[in-house]
């Protein structure tokens, strides 16, 4: 009997934890974020205006969180032409809320697969607009800012690897440097 007892006053106190743990973290929340960075092939040999960034995500239990990001990037080169990408990224995060529910810094890392879609527009009669889709990975990391009840800013970098056939078959891996605003709920 004092077995169950004890065992009730420590699941209790778990209970209990978890309540706390909710109402100061704001744990279990969702936001929409709007980004905007730089991006620099692995190898050094391109630089793109982009990408511009659209997320909506939320944490989901304790340190796991999911969101889905769409972006996308574009590149001129040669006079005219136009290399542009379509990235969605549904990403796995794992994250900590340092703080309480109005305030908070949430550094979190994560890693999603990449769905591509590719393109070039070609300003030059010799040549034929070409589209294509690929498969990749990410991986990214950074720190969010919750400001007050509902603003969120953050900064982070992001490593995405895939390849397009665009318009010879090249390795488009690049590093992504991103700012982002947006709401929390």
């Amino acid at each position: 009997m004092k077995k169950l007892i004890v065992l009730l006053f420590l699941f209790s106190l778990f209970l209990s934890a978890e309540k706390v743990f909710a109402q100061n973290t704001g744990a279990k929340y969702g936001w929409l974020t709007v980004g905007y960075g730089y991006s620099q092939s692995v190898d050094g040999s391109w630089t793109s205006t982009g990408p511009v960034k659209f997320t909506i995500g939320g944490l989901l239990w304790k340190y796991v969180g999911m969101e889905l990001s769409a972006d996308t990037s574009w590149l001129e080169w040669g006079g005219k032409n136009i290399s542009w990408t379509l990235d969605l990224k549904p990403y796995v995060l794992i994250q900590s809320t340092l703080g309480n529910k109005h305030n908070a810094l949430i550094p979190y890392v994560g890693i999603a697969p990449v769905l591509s879609v590719s393109g070039v527009d070609y300003d030059n009669k010799n040549y034929e607009d070409k589209a294509g889709f690929d498969i990749g990975v990410a991986a990214k990391g950074g720190l969010r800012v919750k400001i007050i009840d509902f603003l969120m800013l953050g900064i982070g970098i992001e490593y995405v690897y895939h390849k397009n056939d665009l318009p010879a078959s090249r390795n488009m891996s690049q590093f992504n440097a991103i700012a982002e605003v947006g709401f929390s709920w």
